[in-house]
């Protein structure tokens, strides 16, 4: 005999795209979230909560990449090596740009447009 289970919708309310949007880039303006907090934030309750004397270093805040262009877009995988994956992570975040930007960034100088 077979068994019927029947399934109801999901109670939970889904955030608006808006939401999600100002999720993504750290909140709404003038909004706190007392579970999100930044990273020198997080470097001073760490040193705090453990008693030890450390120097607080000034952690600078990252740059947000720039806005997606309207451009339509197609998605690349490849694989690399996971030293050069650390060798570009460290070299992009050093300079505040986002990977992505800077991969786009090198293809297009090896394969340019051509009008």
């Amino acid at each position: 005999m077979a068994k019927s289970v029947s399934f109801a919708s999901n109670p939970r309310n889904k955030p608006s795209p808006e939401d999600l949007d100002a999720f993504v880039h750290g909140g709404k303006e003038g909004e706190a979230d007392s579970r999100q907090s930044t990273p020198a934030q997080a470097l001073s309750a760490a040193a705090t909560s453990s008693g030890a004397v450390v120097e607080q270093a000034r952690i600078a805040e990252i740059p947000r990449p720039s806005a997606p262009s309207k451009v339509p877009m197609k998605r690349l995988t490849f694989d690399i090596p996971a030293d050069l994956h650390r060798r570009m992570r460290i070299d992009c975040v050093s300079r505040g740009i986002d990977m992505a930007e800077d991969l786009r960034r090198i293809l297009n100088e090896n394969w340019p447009q051509k009008d």
